[in-house]
């Protein structure tokens, strides 16, 4: 009895199971994979979260401000500088509650990273309060926020950045 060698034609039933298991499980691989996207990722859930920040804040004043920020989370503001972390946030947006105090904005523009992780919002900003002598301030300007994803999907702020600008004449 002679007993050929795989070189000789000699095919071994485990070999081809194996071979179609291997198979199996390489389409079934290809099959799981995470959909390819197709061009940059699509920035209007940043647009839709910056505006839910807004209406946080409306109702909610500093403790939804400080919400919305990343636990190490920062805010850079002219004459400041950096202010980090909720507590510090919440802090620094104590004014917030004040009675006759309201800020508003309108996130304009957003982008966000091919990697899908970060992400930024600009647009523009206006702030209204009551001075103890009656006399309404108003203020307005610019501002970037920039954005990372948290790994329930959520965004919350990393930096946030204000630039006060001028009213136009005649506004």
């Amino acid at each position: 009895m002679s007993v050929k060698t795989p070189a000789q034609g000699f095919h071994d039933s485990r070999g081809h199971a194996r071979a179609l298991v291997t198979t199996c499980l390489a389409f079934t691989l290809l099959g799981c994979r995470a959909p390819v996207q197709e061009g940059p990722p699509d920035a209007s859930a940043l647009m839709e979260a910056d505006r839910a920040f807004a209406a946080a804040v409306a109702v909610g004043g500093s403790e939804a401000w400080a919400s919305w920020f990343a636990e190490d989370g920062a805010m850079i503001q002219p004459g400041v500088g950096e202010i980090r972390g909720r507590g510090e946030i919440l802090s620094s947006m104590a004014g917030l509650d004040e009675p006759g105090v309201s800020l508003t904005w309108e996130p304009l523009r957003a982008d966000i990273a091919a990697s899908g992780d970060l992400g930024w919002t600009t647009g523009s900003y206006r702030s209204l309060s009551t001075g103890a002598d009656g006399e309404v301030r108003a203020g307005q300007g610019r501002y970037v926020t920039i954005w990372r994803r948290q790994a329930d999907g959520s965004w919350k702020v990393a930096i946030d950045l204000g630039n006060p600008t001028e009213a136009p004449p005649g506004g």
